[in-house]
């Protein structure tokens, strides 16, 4: 059957409805979101009024979790227990958090749930499955709920939610002939739920005889019930990215050819249609895999050309798998681009190589096109998430010192102080801090067996020498190949030499 091809312009004019009817962002111009006092500020979720969670460094140089209000800098989460650490994964519209922190000599971690409009309040733990050791939580929709795993002293996994303002889990059943006593799967893990307050869930199930398969979960008289999501025809293994309100549900799947297709389910549960084609691209495409999809339906991917370069694109699907087409958003001019979240209004963003070989943060809209968002600054800047409605978006850039700041687009200006100092206590406390790290350097250099020490100090002289000047941006040709020197120089160690640069620079020894 043959195509149509004036499905792009179909898509893109499908997109621009919702992005006409929807909120957009105000601009395009990141504004850095401020630091707890430390170098260091990540940004991992916002909500629509611009609150956001993430990670900063203190002043005493330790990570926290970080929670910014709309229209102020960061302030740090409050943990389970004095100088434990602690992880925020998401927020919702209330500004609920939900996360895990660290209790107990064992190191263990459990799920929190914070409340931002009590600031400074302790997190409410939540609960394992009973008999089972620990749990883990990443995402809360925006009734309060909130989804994870409870995991037994063995290890294994078990999909439960936290219904909101219960610390008890709601176990999700497993497949199989009376599960969980017969189960035909090893274990489930959630992808993603919709947004009322006894969500249908959506995620995937391995199985016991080898494989997975995207399962949705549905609340019904006699508690939740899973379905199995169909394959494409002649397929295999199944992963799932998202699902909406009207409980359609987005994902990849490998085809009998074993290549990947971008897939979605429809609300019945049985129809299914899939992507194996863009009109940008023609026929040269491979690895189409669904990352997201928004309240209209529409899915966002990335996908490979046959010459190994990583697009993306959006797909508003028909419905017919062999008429299926996408629309490729295009790039920065460089060889790679990675989206990662669609918002309801259609904006998408992500990640992309620019034509000068550094990374940058872009927003997509069907209006305006492909964006890069520059820097805060610094040479590379990258996109995490938008809000759900598509205002705010949040990302992570280097500023002119090369350490990285979180940043906002579509948020106000947080009005940012930077208290003022004694410039010569602050000179002379940099001059002793650098003396103690000099120091601290010096004396496991010292340590180093000689292999290992000749090693090191090599890499610190290419390092220096690598280094560009004022103004100037780095050779990433160069970097590479001096990276591949490195690496050959390491596997040519002995095991005296790697267990020497093991034990007096662990980090080190661990990027290789």
């Amino acid at each position: 059957m043959s195509r149509s091809r004036c499905l792009p312009r179909i898509v893109s004019t499908s997109l621009a409805v919702f992005v006409l009817a929807s909120p957009a962002l105000t601009s395009a111009q990141p504004i850095d979101m401020g630091t707890l006092g430390g170098n260091v500020c990540l940004a991992s979720s916002t909500n629509d009024a611009g609150a956001a969670i993430g990670t900063c460094r203190n002043p005493e140089g330790d990570l926290v979790t970080a929670y910014w209000a709309p229209t102020t800098g960061p302030v740090p989460l409050a943990a389970l227990a004095a100088d434990d650490p602690c992880d925020a994964a998401d927020i919702n519209n209330a500004s609920v958090i939900v996360g895990n922190c660290e209790l107990g000599a064992a190191g263990e971690w459990f799920p929190v749930v914070w409340t931002a409009s009590i600031p400074g309040g302790a997190p409410t733990q939540l609960k394992a499955i009973a008999n089972h050791a620990k749990a883990i939580a990443w995402q809360i929709n925006q009734a309060g709920v909130v989804a994870g795993s409870s995991v037994a002293a063995d290890g294994s996994a078990t999909a439960v939610i936290w219904m909101a303002g219960s610390r008890t889990p709601t176990r999700l059943p497993e497949l199989g002939l009376l599960p969980p006593l017969i189960p035909s799967t090893t274990e489930c893990v959630i992808s993603d739920m919709d947004n009322t307050d006894q969500p249908v869930v959506a995620g995937i199930c391995g199985l016991r005889d080898g494989g997975t398969v995207a399962v949705r979960w549905s609340p019904g008289l006699f508690g939740y019930a899973a379905t199995v999501l169909p394959r494409v025809p002649g397929g295999s293994n199944c992963v799932v990215a998202a699902i909406n309100s009207s409980h359609r549900v987005a994902g990849t799947c490998e085809t009998d050819d074993g290549d990947v297709v971008a897939v979605r389910w429809e609300s019945d549960g049985t129809s299914v249609t899939y992507l194996d084609y863009l009109q940008a691209a023609g026929v040269s495409r491979q690895q189409l895999v669904a990352v997201d999809m928004n309240e209209a339906g529409i899915v966002l991917g990335n996908y490979l050309t046959d010459d190994g370069l990583a697009r993306s694109f959006v797909w508003v699907p028909s419905g017919i798998p062999d008429q299926e087409e996408a629309l490729d958003i295009g790039t920065l001019g460089g060889p790679w681009i990675k989206a990662v979240d669609i918002a309801d209004n259609g904006s998408v963003v992500g990640t992309a190589q620019s034509s000068s070989g550094l990374s940058r943060a872009f927003v997509w809209t069907p209006t305006t096109g492909l964006q890069g968002l520059g820097t805060l600054g610094g040479f590379a800047s990258q996109s995490i998430a938008l809000s759900d409605d598509g205002s705010k978006l949040i990302g992570n850039s280097q500023i002119a010192s090369g350490h990285v700041h979180a940043f906002m687009v579509g948020g106000p200006n947080r009005n940012i102080l930077h208290p003022k100092s004694n410039t010569a206590l602050a000179a002379a406390n940099v001059v002793v801090k650098a003396t103690e790290l000099r120091n601290l350097v010096k004396d496991k250099i010292d340590a180093l067996n000689p292999d290992a020490k000749e090693f090191v100090t090599g890499v610190i002289e290419k390092a220096k020498a690598l280094r560009p000047k004022t103004g100037e941006r780095p050779n990433l040709q160069e970097l590479s190949r001096s990276g591949d020197e490195v690496a050959q120089k390491h596997r040519a160690l002995s095991e005296d030499a790697k267990e020497s640069l093991k034990s007096n620079f662990p980090k080190v020894h661990a990027m290789f």
